[in-house]
């Protein structure tokens, strides 16, 4: 019997490979911004997370 495949729920590897090429660039301004300071990249990368969604989240809005 052939064994059927399941794609995962959620965003495709492209979607979020896209994504996260948003994210680093903000993740690391972010890191400039606050001084070059090592130990805040965690919170970095949220913020310029956050940012991103905020971006698209308002982007569809306004197109629907």
């Amino acid at each position: 019997m052939a064994k059927q495949q399941h794609k995962a729920a959620g965003p495709s590897s492209t979607t979020r490979e896209s994504t996260e090429d948003e994210i680093r660039p903000l993740a690391y301004q972010l890191y400039c911004e606050g001084g070059y300071q090592d130990g805040h990249d965690l919170e970095n990368w949220l913020k310029a997370e956050q940012q991103v969604m905020v971006r698209s989240t308002s982007h569809l809005r306004k197109v629907v």
